[in-house]
């Protein structure tokens, strides 16, 4: 049997899923309550999300970088003027966007 990446991810994934799934909450309340905060730090980092992605884009609209230039910032940029964890999320908002950008080239590639 072959293993891929896929096959590998879905394996990790269960076993952490089983892992955190035997912890009994301390109680019923704590629950709701972690639930309850779980809500409302998920709608302040989709605002947050927001509001990088319109930096990226206004950077990109107003000619100040290209689309490049921004992803290799993320990947490579000067890594004092981001905390741990950040870049990653930054990426993964790039990646999200990425293929917005192609509308602000002429040419329709993001160089």
């Amino acid at each position: 049997m072959k293993l891929t990446k896929s096959k590998l991810r879905e394996m990790i994934r269960e076993e952490l899923l089983n892992e955190y799934t035997t912890v009994n909450w301390s109680s019923p309340e704590a629950k709701t309550q972690v639930n309850n905060d779980l809500r409302l730090m998920s709608k302040l980092l989709g605002k947050a999300s927001h509001g990088v992605i319109k930096i990226m884009m206004n950077g990109v609209k107003d000619g100040k970088y290209d689309a490049m230039d921004l992803s290799k910032g993320i990947q490579s940029g000067d890594v004092k003027v981001t905390h741990i964890g950040e870049r990653d999320f930054l990426g993964s908002l790039w990646s999200k966007i990425r293929e917005k950008f192609r509308k602000y080239t002429k040419s329709g590639k993001l160089r």
